[in-house]
């Protein structure tokens, strides 16, 4: 039997859709580096062990200047906003450090030539959904492919990653996962000092 698929883009849409710390669809969340971080702990700790049936094409990462980077994230996330199915919204919160250079060099030239413009925003986090199109969009085509365990579990991982600050998430993922903090510029401000010395 065939398994299931579903792209990156239409993960990355399921992702933005479900509930999380609250019971109601299309949970924000906050800021692109957290989003990314989400994506990438997503495929190393809950795709094997809850989505095995379905063939998720998730977007390569690699180890870039703030720990795993996808450019192919971006560029879906990039692709999403010029459309209008997913909504950016400033927040209160300060931009870090990671996202502001994150940004910077995950957007390619295409985009803002497209008058796709980030600085206006660099100096806040910017809180992502879907728009009304996007939700009916999963709904129709995308929710139902997954199992009720499923759903369940991925609104699970939604909340956990939502309840934490930043700093709480790249501290989780610099030591959990090392060999992508190896190119980190700020990896001396999250590994632990036996992190560093088994690297």
């Amino acid at each position: 039997m065939k398994k299931k698929e579903i792209s990156s883009k239409d993960f990355l849409l399921s992702l933005l859709y479900c509930s999380g710390r609250v019971d109601s669809e299309n949970e924000p969340i906050i800021g692109r580096t957290k989003l990314t971080k989400m994506v990438f702990l997503f495929e190393k700790e809950i795709q094997q062990q809850f989505f095995s049936d379905i063939e998720i094409k998730l977007p390569d990462f690699s180890a870039y200047n703030f720990g795993p980077f996808s450019k192919e994230l971006f560029d879906d996330l990039s692709f999403f906003l010029s459309i209008g199915f997913i909504h950016e919204k400033e927040t209160l919160i300060p931009i870090s450090a990671a996202e502001k250079q994150e940004v910077e060099i995950g957007f390619d030239d295409d985009w803002m030539d497209a008058g796709f413009d980030e600085s206006e925003h660099e100096n806040v986090e910017m809180e992502y959904t879907l728009s009304p199109q996007a939700v009916k969009y999963v709904k129709e085509n995308i929710w139902s492919e997954y199992s009720d365990n499923q759903k369940q579990n991925l609104k699970k991982f939604k909340a956990q990653i939502n309840a934490i600050s930043l700093d709480v998430l790249l501290r989780y993922v610099y030591n959990r996962y090392p060999d992508y903090a190896k190119n980190s510029l700020i990896a001396n401000k999250y590994l632990n000092k036996d992190t560093v010395e088994h690297a």
